[in-house]
């Protein structure tokens, strides 16, 4: 039988190459009260290891986040391909809200839900539940799923990767680069990627804002090409079309354009930053009251593991030790970990060759208590 520790040397063996037997496939999921399916991705080995003959494979539902490539983007991919080399059944369902750079929380839900009955009702799949893995947007979005009572029995834990605690938190930091924990200020140049994101799906949301659909609309165009040339926002080669965005708006609309899309190496001001947050969060809060889950969570029954990048530029490292700090007396069972090892994107961190040993070390130690949950 498979253990833990083994489950983390398959992950890790797999990550450098996946063994020849992986399989992937793509097939369509049911999604409750609609009457349409959703595109997944379905990884799992073909062949087994002679330690696992006779125990059905443990399932994992991963959910990508607001990104162009979905299921197919290349860090996740490679994530899942790694996971599936343990011997367990992956299914990546297909957000397609998140690709198109809507927030959508409530059809997100579904989706996941949805999922989670899918794989977790195959026949294939070792019974118990399955395990549910969210990065970035879709870690909150994950936890709010798991900490249904009536869906507890469907999973058996979940696992949030660079996901945020506060919307207004999050939203700040992304447009002033500031953060600060337990009394300790941090600066971050903030990849402008989630303030186009953010700004897309919510001014319009913000009262006496109805007429700034155009802004919304070129925030949007932005964070779809940022999602296509899979690079930093902040590279200079968009300032050419952050102008020509610009251009394109009336000339009363392009202050507030100004806030979310300044020129490479220019930020907006704290003060109309703050400004900003503090009209966009309620209207968020009160529109798409999903899109901050945290504050509505009872209790988590079932084990929860968070992990985060302490230099991720899209949600700072601090909201997942804000998001344990939260939860640390509604879940009863949840290990926090932060490491300097990736990036939001799944890049490699900073550090000498001293430092990246530590960190892989304490990554392994996290990943075999990520693994604890599937066989639970």
């Amino acid at each position: 039988m498979s253990s833990p520790v083994l489950d983390t040397v398959r992950f890790a063996r797999g990550w450098l190459r996946p063994p020849s037997d992986l399989r992937s496939r793509s097939i369509m999921v049911p999604v409750d009260g609609d009457d349409d399916a959703v595109p997944a991705t379905l990884m799992e080995r073909t062949g087994r290891e002679p330690s696992d003959q006779g125990d059905p494979p443990v399932g994992w539902v991963v959910l990508h986040g607001i990104t162009r490539p979905g299921r197919y983007h290349p860090a996740l991919l490679r994530f899942a391909r790694s996971l599936a080399s343990t011997g367990a059944r992956v299914l990546i369902p297909e957000i397609s809200e998140w690709t198109r750079m809507d927030m959508a929380p409530q059809r997100a839900q579904t989706i996941i839900r949805s999922a989670v009955d899918h794989l977790a009702s195959a026949p294939e799949t070792a019974p118990g539940g399955v395990g549910l893995v969210g990065f970035s947007f879709g870690a909150p979005q994950a936890l709010y799923a798991a900490a249904d009572p009536g869906f507890t029995t469907r999973i058996r834990g979940v696992v949030g990767w660079g996901g945020y605690a506060d919307l207004s938190r999050t939203v700040r930091f992304q447009l002033t680069g500031e953060f600060e924990w337990e009394g300790q200020s941090y600066h971050l140049e903030p990849d402008p990627y989630g303030r186009w994101v953010v700004g897309a799906n919510i001014l319009p949301l913000v009262p006496g804002f109805d007429e700034t659909t155009p802004v919304a609309d070129a925030l949007r165009a932005l964070a779809t090409e940022a999602g296509d040339r899979q690079i930093p926002a902040s590279d200079s080669s968009f300032d050419s079309l952050i102008t020509q965005m610009r251009v394109g708006l009336p000339r009363r609309f392009r202050p507030l354009f100004d806030l979310f899309a300044p020129p490479s190496g220019r930020s907006p001001s704290n003060d109309q930053a703050n400004r900003l947050v503090e009209l966009m969060t309620p209207a968020a809060r009160r529109e798409l009251p999903l899109v901050d889950p945290l504050r509505m969570i009872e209790g988590v029954r079932v084990p929860v593991r968070l992990l985060h990048s302490r230099s991720d530029q899209l949600i700072p490292f601090t909201e997942t030790l804000a998001m344990g700090d939260a939860l640390s007396r509604r879940a009863p069972d949840m290990e926090v970990n932060v490491t300097g090892l990736f990036g939001h994107s799944g890049k490699g961190g900073a550090g000498g060759a001293v430092d990246r040993a530590r960190e892989s070390l304490g990554f392994l130690r996290a990943l075999t208590s990520v693994f604890e949950i599937g066989r639970r």
